[in-house]
């Protein structure tokens, strides 16, 4: 009797208690929702237009390299063996709108305008004048590494998206996004750089509470990944800098790297954006003295420190007269004009094919879907191929394993007659492939 009693008195006691929360949590919205609703929000300005024109641009070059590129052998392993949350999703993406490259990189173009338009509210929040982040966001777009995390499939749009929310948030609101950085700390071990930054960032502002958050968060992304960073020592350094400099473009990565020590040395800028690109840097570098790692997941650490680079740039030249900036203009634009020509190399490459028909560094996300299609006009989508990696690809584009017909590469003797398939890009012929339509044919 005594014990149903104290039960009854336990239960009263937690249902006042949760009764209490809610009406807490109630108020607490009401005044959110009040407070929402006086937001006065800012008017539109050419500023804004132009980022339209820029994004416009930029998501219709991707799209078009889309259309010209195929799967490769090495994502279309991935995509049917592992299990990362990256391809996990874009096996639900294939199922739903069908095998084609736009259902499997229709999501990376989704993530890379969040990215850009992430990059230009920061720009806003960050950088003296507004149309600075109009250049912010051109910069952005004509990234090499930037567009490859759009158009590979990779999980560096992703990355850079959730190390863009955490540092707008941090900016826009003056609050650290605990809960975002702690579920991000979860996903991957590349996101303990969240927790390193967020303790010199509690060390810098004397923050106690935060820099045992950040110590406990650290220590269980190490917990669940751990093993990443197992191994014989050896050392990657130099590879490393080598392809920062390829992602970023080698001009820019240096002068990148001398606005970072300028932040932290000169400005005394310790924002979560500036400890987030200042720890990337240095923590990619020091796991590279022990081991290889993955440059498409520590790439992006560095890709949020942009606006630093361009808040350094104009720093630096409106402080000095007006007749003193032609070396600093001249500086920006020979980056600029390397981006571009690192931009026309990767959205225009086939024009290599002009001047020889070698493959070039894109030949493996090339042919499949051209030999695909070229199958399909001839009404065949069952055939044994002799190339094993083609053969995987090709049944991506709905063209099967079968008896019917065999296709053999150009220099293969056969005793069968057969006709040629030839795939051409500006008019060279960059490929050859044998097509025999004969079930006796053998492979």
């Amino acid at each position: 009797m005594i014990a149903c009693v104290q039960m009854a008195m336990t239960l009263q006691k937690f249902s006042s208690v949760m009764r209490l929360h809610f009406a807490r949590a109630a108020l607490q919205m009401r005044l959110w929702l009040h407070r929402y609703a006086h937001i006065k929000w800012r008017k539109y300005d050419v500023v804004d237009f132009g980022f339209l024109l820029v994004l416009c641009a930029s998501v219709g070059l991707l799209v078009y390299m889309i259309s010209e590129i195929s799967i490769s052998y090495k994502e279309f392993i991935k995509l049917h063996s592992s299990e990362s949350w990256l391809f996990v999703w874009l096996r639900v993406c294939v199922e739903i709108f069908g095998s084609s490259d736009y259902a499997l990189r229709f999501s990376l173009i989704v993530v890379h305008i969040g990215n850009m338009s992430l990059m230009y509210l920061i720009g806003r929040i960050y950088l003296r004048k507004r149309r600075d982040s109009l250049f912010l966001v051109l910069l952005y777009a004509l990234l090499p590494g930037v567009n490859l995390s759009a158009l590979l499939l990779y999980e560096s749009g992703f990355i850079i998206f959730v190390l863009l929310a955490i540092c707008f948030v941090q900016l826009r609101f003056k609050k650290i996004p605990y809960v975002l950085i702690c579920l991000a700390g979860l996903l991957d071990l590349v996101f303990c750089v969240l927790f390193i930054a967020l303790g010199v960032y509690a060390i810098l502002h004397r923050k106690s509470k935060m820099l045992l958050t950040s110590l406990v968060g650290f220590g269980v992304n190490m917990f669940l990944y751990s093993s990443s960073i197992a191994g014989v020592p050896q050392a990657y350094a130099l590879d490393v800098l080598g392809a920062f400099a390829m992602l970023f473009s080698p001009l820019l990565f240096l002068y990148y790297i001398y606005t970072l020590y300028a932040a932290i040395t000169r400005h005394k800028d310790y924002s979560l954006m500036v400890l987030i690109s200042v720890s990337g840097l240095i923590f990619s570098l020091l796991l590279s003295l022990r081991q290889e790692i993955d440059i498409t997941k520590f790439a992006p650490l560095c890709v949020v420190g942009l606006p630093v680079l361009v808040y350094g740039f104009y720093n630096d030249m409106r402080v000095r007269l007006k007749m003193y900036r032609t070396r600093f203009r001249v500086r920006m634009g020979l980056v600029f004009l390397v981006l571009c020509f690192e931009s026309f190399c990767l959205f225009g490459n086939k024009i290599t094919y002009l001047f020889s028909p070698q493959p070039n560094f894109a030949r493996s996300y090339y042919i499949a879907k051209d030999v695909a299609n070229a199958l399909k006009s001839r009404g065949i989508e069952h055939l044994k191929v002799e190339n094993s990696a083609l053969a995987l690809r090709l049944s991506f584009y709905g063209i099967e394993a079968g008896s019917a017909a065999c296709l053999y590469e150009e220099s293969t003797p056969i005793s069968h007659k057969g006709e040629m398939i030839e795939i051409a890009y500006l008019g060279k012929i960059v490929a050859r492939y044998k097509l025999v339509r004969s079930n006796a044919c053998r492979i």
